[in-house]
């Protein structure tokens, strides 16, 4: 079955509304999408996920149609993976997570989200405070202070550019080093995905190929991946072995060199929203396979 899977990046706007602190309990789906339960207005329960290389909410024009009553009565040009496309929009709705409560939200229409979700948000809300993501426990608490026990922890920068959120890594072939930003992009499902040029620089055609298949945007755009597999990555100082790479077929005026949430899941994360550092633990997930296309 092929699968669908979110590469959007929106344009950044405004912080609506001051966050208390809370616990909020998610679930992982097939795509290691971090899902959690919300609602819009006076919508039904939906499910969106926590997306890191996103800002504000987007729904699915499936979830606009049968799950809440939105005008969509503006229209923004977006910039993804796959070219430009033009989102239409509704202003001042309010979103509710658990007893955490944003006002004056936009909220944007796609055509795809994935796996059982109905749409995402983005980091951006959490503006000035500290989320920690605990993939043992499936929850992620949203606090003002950072937690007081932070043994194991590796500390990183964590860096912005155009709304997507960037840290340290480095990719070992066996034969030469690439030692980069990589996009922290828990929307993607796979573990890494790099432009062809960064690929053809480096030599990484040259690896085993596990898998040939495609990938499609929040607005259907296709791009076709062939998947290798590199011998080790490292980000903060820990090694994760014979790790699925996937190298695009075509460039991306967005940078295509991102660490998904198939290899990011693997480590509890603590994000410090305040100074703009970034907490990797590694957790009960690090040795588990990593996702192949059924």
């Amino acid at each position: 079955m092929k699968k669908t899977l979110l590469l959007l990046l929106l344009p950044l706007h405004t912080i609506y509304a001051q966050v208390k602190s809370d616990t909020i309990a998610f679930t992982l789906n097939k795509q290691s999408n971090i899902c959690i339960k919300a609602r819009i207005d006076n919508s039904d329960t939906l499910t969106l996920m926590f997306h890191t290389s996103a800002s504000d909410i987007t729904l699915t024009r499936e979830a606009i149609k049968n799950k809440i009553t939105i005008k969509l009565d503006k229209t923004d040009e977006v910039q993804t993976w796959g070219g430009m496309a033009k989102s239409e929009n509704s202003e001042h709705h309010t979103l509710f997570i658990n007893h955490l409560v944003w006002n004056d939200m936009t909220v944007f229409a796609d055509d795809n989200s994935g796996a059982d979700t109905d749409g995402k948000f983005g980091c951006d809300i959490f503006k000035n405070k500290i989320v920690s993501v605990d993939y043992d426990k499936k929850r992620m608490i949203v606090s003002e202070t950072l937690p007081q026990k932070l043994r194991g922890y590796a500390k990183m920068a964590m860096n912005f550019d155009r709304g997507s959120m960037y840290i340290e890594g480095t990719l070992n072939t066996g034969k030469v080093t690439y030692k980069d930003k990589f996009m922290f992009h828990t929307g993607y499902g796979r573990s890494i995905l790099l432009d062809p040029k960064i690929a053809e620089k480096y030599d990484m055609s040259a690896l085993k190929t596990i898998e040939s298949s495609e990938l499609r945007d929040s607005f259907n755009n296709v791009i076709k991946i062939e998947t290798k597999e590199i011998p080790e990555v490292e980000i903060g100082g820990k090694k994760l072995k014979n790790v699925p790479l996937s190298i695009a077929a075509q460039s991306s005026s967005i940078p295509m060199k991102v660490f998904g949430n198939d290899l990011l899941k693997r480590f509890n994360v603590i994000f410090d929203f305040q100074k703009n550092e970034i907490y990797l633990k590694p957790n009960q997930l690090w040795d588990i396979a990593y996702f192949r296309k059924s």
